[in-house]
This record gives structure tokens, sequence and C-alpha cells, in this order.
């Protein structure tokens, strides 16, 4: 079978009923495809409770926020509480596009089960979601239609 570009152009059309293919968007379309999103999970729930659940054993710094109109994320990262200047740093993260979810549920995993292990020996730093809107909302991207990862 010939595969032609007619048919892209048709299958990209049926894909995504927002835009024209080909074409970058503008503000009505981002303002279109923002309205469609709705919250499908909680990041307060799933994640920052597991953080406070680990305060106990690790230290928990705020690194920045997201404020996305009435939406406002703390984000927080996990620390080995015996840091020292002296060892190789390793970082972790999860949660950069909202989606996948193995990330930031594997980060805390890895936290709660395994990073005790490795106190004396390496200085981690786990930041479990980096995207929380997006985590909430099951999707790649912010919610300026922007993806974190580019």
């Amino acid at each position: 079978m010939k595969h032609s570009r007619a048919s892209d152009d048709m299958t990209s059309q049926a894909f995504h009923p927002i835009g024209t293919p080909g074409q970058p968007w503008g503000g009505a379309e981002k303002a279109e495809w923002l309205a469609r999103q709705s919250r499908q999970r909680s990041y307060a729930t799933d994640v920052l409770s597991v953080i406070e659940r680990l305060r106990p054993h690790f230290d928990v710094v705020e690194y920045g926020r997201l404020d996305y109109g009435p939406d406002g994320y703390p984000l927080l990262a996990i620390r080995s509480r015996d840091w020292r200047d002296d060892l190789p740093t390793a970082l972790v993260t999860g949660g950069v596009h909202g989606y996948e979810t193995s990330g930031v549920h594997g980060a805390l995993q890895f936290v709660e089960q395994h990073a005790a292990d490795y106190a004396g020996r390496v200085n981690l730093l786990v930041a479990p979601c980096i995207s929380p809107w997006a985590y909430e909302r099951i999707h790649r991207w912010n919610p300026d239609a922007i993806d974190p990862n580019r």
C-alpha cells in the first residue's frame, strides 16, 4: 500500500479537534484546549501526603511554586538528611509529563523503600513531580500548552 501525505493530513485532522494541522496554535486554540482540561487526580493526595510521611527521615525543601490561576502548587524535593559536600550527588525526578505516572510514583517509592540504603554514600535529591498541574490532568503540557521538557 502506498503511503501519501494527503492521508497523513486527514489522520492529523481527525486525531486532534483543535487547530489546523501544520499551523502553530494561537491564543484562541490554547484557550479552547485549556477549557477542555479537568482535574482527574490529586497532587496533594498522591504526592504531597507521601512527602509529608517522609519528613521524619528526610529533609524536605520547597524549591519553587507554580501558580496557575486558581491552582497553586508547591514544588517539593526530598533530600538526604546527612548531606555531605564530599559525596557524589544523585538527582531523581519524575512527573515532567503528567501522564507519565510511573516516574512520580517510582520516585516516591524509591525514597520510601531504598533511599536509606544510600545514606553516607550518596547525596540524594528527589523531585518527584515536576509538573503537578499536568499530573492532575493526566497531560503532557502545562496550562500554557507548553511541554516542560522542551
